[in-house]
Order: structure tokens, then C-alpha cells, then sequence
């Protein structure tokens, strides 16, 4: 499905592929060394660090699941799972939130959604400002006994999703924006306010959207002021 997806998009495109496991082989051990300094400290650096540069630069993000015990696999999973530091409620890059992702699942029978709401999770509060969802179940594990019907649904997925994020991007989704100013008003209003009160130091998080702007009003989709 992925590959009928790519080709959907025609030639003239640089595309940087990872394989997991092969390119991310171990688990984030949770040592928050990304939530107290960077993700450039990160015990696993020589894995994550070119997948998420890989992730800012690109101007679409495709990540590709099939569905195993009603889920995104645990590959998956423990990608997603390296970049918590980069969430909303922490310190998101900006070039984040005018970027579109795509979502490929399949499955025997059941479990797709759960697949879309696993990943779909970590790019919505990434700030993906865009994100759409190909999907089919295909009943069978083998591609070759995939009838030609199922195949044709796919391909027409493929091609609307492929003529969708042609679409310029000028501000992200409102679930996006809605999360995003939540976000600061939690930052600003009550963990820092909060810890002001109790004679606390500023959070690592509060610190780096102060450096932002995003308290002065300046929002990261914004391209003048971000």
C-alpha cells in the first residue's frame, strides 16, 4: 500500500525511507534526558536524531502500520514513543506545524482505527497541521491473493489523499490551534504561576516557549513572526 501510494505521487520526489526495526532497534528506556535537556542527548541518538531531522524537513510525514492485536505495532509505537520531548505541552518545532502526514494501515479484518488513533496521537500533538488516513482491510496476509477490487480502493485512496496534500498549507487544523493555546494557557497560567508561588524555577518547557514568542502572541505557523 505504501509503495502504491508513492507511486501515486509521480516522479520528482525526494523521499528518505526508515525500516523499522532495522533503523531504530531498541526502546526508549524513559529516561527523560529529551524532557530535561534535548532529544540530542538521547541515549539512542544515532537512531532518533535522523529520523526526526528527516521529520522537520520533510513537507509530508508517511508512517505506515498494519494492524497487530488491534494496534499499531510495537515498532511503531516505540518510535513514537522517543519523541514525547516534542509534544505541545513540551517544546514542538515549529516547522511542525505546517507540515502534512499521512497514515497507511491495513489489516486482516478489524483494528484500523486504533491504528490511525495510536500514531494520529503523536502527529496531532506534534502540531501536524494536516494529516489523512489510507486504510483497507485486505483479509488476506499475502499481497498477491488481494483481490483486484480491493486494490482498485486503495488506489483510489491513494490518488485523493496524493491531490490533497498538494494543497499549500497557510495555518494548521483547528484541533491544532485549539491545542496549541491550551497549551499555553497551562504553561502560563497555572504550572508556571504555580511554581512561581511555591518559589520554584521556571520549567525547562515554560523557558522555550518564552524564547518562541508564543506568550508574545507570535505562533509558530505564523512565517513573519515564528
Amino acid at each position: 500500500m505504501k509503495e502504491m501510494f508513492l507511486k501515486t505521487l509521480g516522479d520528482g520526489h525526494d523521499i528518505t525511507e526508515f525500516n523499522l526495526p532495522k533503523d531504530l532497534p531498541v526502546f526508549c528506556t524513559g529516561c527523560k534526558a529529551c524532557f530535561h535537556q534535548d532529544i540530542s542527548i538521547c541515549p539512542n541518538k544515532k537512531y532518533t536524531i535522523p529520523i526526526w531531522d528527516s521529520f522537520k524537513n520533510a513537507d509530508v510525514i508517511v508512517i505506515t502500520s498494519s494492524v497487530y492485536v488491534l494496534h499499531a505495532s510495537a515498532q511503531v509505537k516505540a518510535m513514537l514513543d522517543h519523541f514525547g520531548s516534542k509534544w505541545l505541552a513540551h517544546s514542538p518545532d515549529k516547522e511542525m506545524f505546517l507540515k502534512k502526514a499521512v497514515i497507511i494501515t491495513n489489516c486482516a479484518g478489524q483494528g484500523m482505527k486504533n491504528v490511525i488513533k495510536d500514531i494520529g496521537a503523536s502527529l496531532d500533538f506534534w502540531g501536524i497541521a494536516k494529516r489523512y488516513s489510507i486504510k483497507q482491510a485486505l483479509f488476506y496476509t499475502d499481497w498477491d491473493k488481494v483481490d483486484a477490487k480491493t486494490k482498485a480502493k486503495i488506489n483510489k485512496q491513494c490518488i485523493s489523499v496524493a491531490k490533497m496534500i498538494q494543497e499549500p498549507v497557510k495555518k494548521p487544523r483547528f484541533k491544532i490551534r485549539f491545542l496549541f493555546n491550551m497549551m499555553k494557557l497551562a504553561h502560563k497560567k497555572l504550572i508556571h504561576d504555580r511554581l512561581q508561588k511555591d518559589g520554584e524555577p521556571e520549567t525547562k518547557d515554560y523557558q522555550y516557549w518564552k524564547e518562541q514568542g508564543w506568550f508574545d502572541g507570535n505562533k509558530p505557523w505564523d512565517k513573519n513572526k515564528a
